[in-house]
This record gives structure tokens, sequence and C-alpha cells, in this order.
């Protein structure tokens, strides 16, 4: 009987070559996030809101700053507002937002802490992005509400996303000497 094992890695890792930074790239990993989402919606339009994730966790693996490794998972949060997609409620998950996301992930050298704006789109499952992160992610059961009854105004959120940076490194950083 013939092994396949070297045929499932190599499909098992396939996935992973989109995570291979370009030559000019100072980062590159592979993340989920995961916390819990909260939709506020307006009492005047329940079709305009906002949203905030907290407590979340990031837990990356890769590299960040060309050369340091991300050791551990960090702490992520956000906030921003929400519009309903066409034919839609804001807070039946369907609709698009942006705000800001803040997070932070130990690496070998030091903890990164990164604050930037984030787009997303969400229709049943969702895409958003950051200068660093993209992503899909998608609104999960435990539900507060039920979009029938009564707006989903809790739930939780959890994406998997690359995070690529394209930052120079810092010059003055300690660099091991090359033999």
């Amino acid at each position: 009987m013939k092994r396949s094992w070297p045929w499932a890695w190599a499909l098992a890792s396939l996935p992973l070559a989109g995570f291979v930074p370009a030559a000019d790239a100072t980062g590159a990993a592979a993340c989920t996030i995961t916390g819990t989402i909260t939709f506020i919606h307006s009492p005047d339009d329940n079709t305009q809101g906002v949203w905030t994730i907290d407590p979340g966790i990031i837990d990356c693996r890769g590299l960040f700053n060309g050369y340091d490794r991300i050791v551990g998972p960090g702490r992520f949060t956000g906030t921003g507002s929400y519009t309903a997609l066409p034919g839609g409620t804001g807070t039946c998950l369907r609709n698009v937002g942006s705000g800001t996301v803040d997070y932070t992930f130990p690496t070998a050298a030091s903890d990164v802490h990164l604050v930037e704006r984030q787009d997303y789109t969400l229709a049943g499952v969702g895409a958003f992005t950051t200068p660093t992160l993209r992503g899909a992610f998608q609104v999960t059961p435990p539900y507060d509400g039920d979009c029938v009854t009564k707006p989903i105004t809790k739930a939780l959120f959890v994406a998997e996303t690359t995070l690529v940076r394209f930052v120079p490194p810092d010059p003055e950083r300690y660099r091991p000497p090359k033999h």
C-alpha cells in the first residue's frame, strides 16, 4: 500500500501559499479573530446604527516587521457605524459599515499595537479590510435577537484574515549578524 501523506501535506499547505509576502512586504501572517459584536440601531431609523467588537482576540501565525515572529494571541476591539443594504434592516445582518479597529499582538521582539480604519460588507458572510488585515467573517449564534420579533443586537464575531504589512522595517532595530 502506497503512503499518500506527502500529497496530503502538500494539499493541506496549499492555502498558506497565499500568505507569502511580496518581496517588499515586511510582515505576513494568517490570523483568526473572535469576539462579541454589538449592534445598536438608531432609535429614529432602524436601517442605521453603530457597532462595537469588545472583547475580542486576534491570534496570528507569521512574521511582523520582516523578521519578528508573532508569538501568541492579543487583544482586538473595534467600533464604527453601519447602514442597511437595500431590502434589509441593519440589525438583521445585511449591512455595510466602517470604523476603527484597535489590536495588539506580541512578537518575539515587542508588542505591536495598531489602530486602523476598517470597512466591511455583511450579507450572510462578510468581508472586511484594513490597511493591514483582509479577510472574511461571520456573525454567528448565540444571538440576542432573531430578526423576526426583535433585531439582532449581540452575536459572536468570527473572522479569518491575512495580515500583510508593507511598511519598511525600522532601520534602527537590531538584526542578527549575517555569517
